[in-house]
């Protein structure tokens, strides 16, 4: 597999694509005059698996068009199509979405695997085309009703398709597993399962393409199917690539109808799964009730320029500056396993040298500062060739009165990290210190502890709720956005003692085994609930994230518990301690 970066292009295993073509043509390509559409063709793995399972003694026609904007891939995958007085086709070196919109073509099959670029990376040209497509799709369609824009190219490549296949037509993508949990893909969901009269959605428990950290599904659609016995949506699990050969999937369960925890990734668990977890999450009140504010941590648009190490701020003399010199925590890995963040935690980041330094420069001209800054602020608007430098021309740096104040600025009670790997993290703030937007700042109301709040999220109800409201990402993390942590329910307690609070910590701190935590926490804040079912829950979605396979599972499905002895034991260390 080749990875072309600039492009967004990620090219498809041979076996995927003799698996998918083969799939296709033997299950519902049933039509003698054939139209197909790769609009981002590649290397031609679709193009010549395809042709390896069309048998062109039983149709009487084919036309199939290429798009790439690579010439010599164009060129390479053309060369898989046979010849045939059957077969018509169109090379096209050009941008597909561009042509759908100068075009109204048709075809009975689109395949491939479109691009996966933000729309932070796409060119102009690219933003218009998308933009389009998208407004072509919303006003054609009465499901879509908001105005969002395309995140993500991949978004108008899918809308370009449903809206370019007749009236029998097939859609078969690749496309990131994004598609299955984000809210701007959520309306597109809803219009693929009202477009189309079966849907497949093959989810893998590995990631497919090598030497990347992204996580896709294939996604296929069936129109036209007059068997209604055969109209559905399904959902397969696939172990590993290799599996496809014989071939070997498991069919999930299809949760499509439910209108609570109804993102697609919520496949992996049982209709009486769910309404076991949404019983029990409705018993209690979301983060928000115990929170005035849960908000996204500084966001300076420079780190590397604002967020220094020791051996930085020496280097340009800005340790003078003891007044714009902040403690902050720059990302989550930085940050040690602990539910109580101090000062002794801070020093010794410190002193390991990490960026734990925050430049908070005042809001007022450069005349009114010394040498010193005056001097950082040229490193800062100087050109570079890693195109790091001319920080003053930046989009959010022109916004600002003075580019080097960074707005925002202060420190919270309590700290959620954004993304995580095993489980999600949270801990009090004792050292004060603030934190970039990796983190979301917690402050309670007046009459909630943070301590018990911080406690009170460590339990495998809220656990399960994070992984179902969640979205993950190649490589096993696991992102809440704001409004998902915000509403995640936790069964807060006012009882929480302080050597409990210090238990947990030590516990984190000891990286004992996330079972054995919850265990502990479990006993003392969910006791009435079924908490082995809701850990088998738990690890069963977890694997899923991580990529654990049934045959390579990391995490045991045996539910751990502490005995007594050992939590006196870690209450007297503590205490000791």
């Amino acid at each position: 597999m080749t990875n072309k970066k600039n492009t967004g292009s990620y090219y498809t295993p041979k076996i995927l694509s003799e698996f998918l073509s083969k799939h296709i043509v033997q299950k519902y390509l049933n039509e003698s005059n054939i139209s197909i559409l790769e609009p981002s063709c590649g290397d031609g793995e679709f193009v010549s698996s395809l042709f390896n399972h069309l048998d062109l003694n039983r149709v009487e026609n084919i036309s199939i068009d290429l798009f790439d904007i690579n010439k010599i891939e164009l060129d390479k995958a053309g060369a898989f199509i046979p010849l045939s007085d059957k077969i018509s086709k169109g090379l096209h070196h050009q941008d597909y979405l561009k042509y759908y919109l100068e075009n109204d073509n048709e075809y009975s099959l689109i395949i491939g695997n479109p691009p996966y670029i933000k729309r932070k990376s796409l060119q102009k040209s690219q933003l218009k085309s998308c933009d389009e497509v998208h407004k072509i799709f919303r006003d054609s369609n009465e499901l879509i009703t908001s105005n969002g824009k395309v995140n993500n190219i991949w978004i108008a490549f899918v809308e370009a398709a449903i809206m370019s296949l007749n009236q029998n037509g097939i859609l078969c993508f690749v496309i990131p597993s994004e598609v299955l949990q984000v809210k701007y893909a959520k309306e597109l969901r809803a219009l693929i399962i009202n477009k189309f009269d079966r849907v497949e959605v093959f989810a893998f428990n590995e990631l497919i393409f090598e030497g990347i950290q992204q996580d896709v599904v294939v996604l296929i659609g069936v129109k036209g199917i007059d068997n209604i016995n055969e109209h559905g949506f399904s959902f397969y699990q696939v172990d590993e690539l290799e599996d496809l050969k014989e071939p070997k999937f498991t069919e999930k369960h299809s949760n499509i109808h439910r209108t609570t925890l109804d993102k697609w990734t919520n496949y992996i668990l049982t209709d009486e799964e769910l309404d076991f977890i949404d019983t029990h999450r409705n018993e209690y009140n979301p983060i928000l009730h115990y929170c005035d504010n849960a908000q996204v941590g500084i966001v300076s648009a420079a780190n590397d320029y604002f967020i220094l190490n020791n051996d930085d701020l020496k280097e340009n003399q800005l340790n003078k500056l003891k007044n714009i010199v902040q403690p902050i925590l720059p990302k989550g890995d930085v940050t040690p396993n602990i539910a109580f963040f101090n000062k002794d935690d801070y020093e010794t980041l410190k002193n390991k040298n990490k960026n734990v330094n925050f430049l908070h420069f005042p809001d007022k001209p450069k005349e009114q500062f010394g040498k010193i800054a005056k001097k950082y602020f040229s490193i800062g608007e100087e050109w570079k060739e890693d195109k790091k430098g001319e920080l003053h021309k930046r989009y959010k740096m022109l916004k600002r009165n003075n580019w080097y104040h960074v707005p925002s600025v202060w420190s919270s009670e309590g700290m959620f990290v954004k993304r995580s790997h095993l489980y999600p993290r949270i801990f009090v703030n004792d050292a004060d210190v603030l934190a970039t937007d990796s983190f979301y700042r917690i402050n309670t109301k007046e009459q909630f502890c943070i301590k018990k709040l911080v406690f009170s999220f460590y339990n495998s109800l809220t656990f399960v709720l994070a992984e179902l409201e969640g979205r993950f990402y190649g490589g096993g993390v696991l992102e809440l956005t704001p409004n998902e942590f915000k509403y995640l329910s936790i069964p807060y307690s006012d009882n929480i003692s302080d050597e409990q609070f210090y238990i947990l910590d030590k516990m984190l701190r000891d990286n004992i085994d996330i079972e054995d935590i919850l265990s502990f926490t479990n006993s003392i804040l969910i006791p009435h609930l079924n908490t082995i079912k809701l850990e088998e829950i738990r690890v069963k979605l977890v694997n899923r994230r991580i990529k654990k396979t049934t045959k390579n599972q990391d995490i045991d499905v045996e539910i751990f518990s502490l005995e007594q002895q050992q939590i006196e034991d870690l209450g007297q260390s503590v205490l000791v301690s």
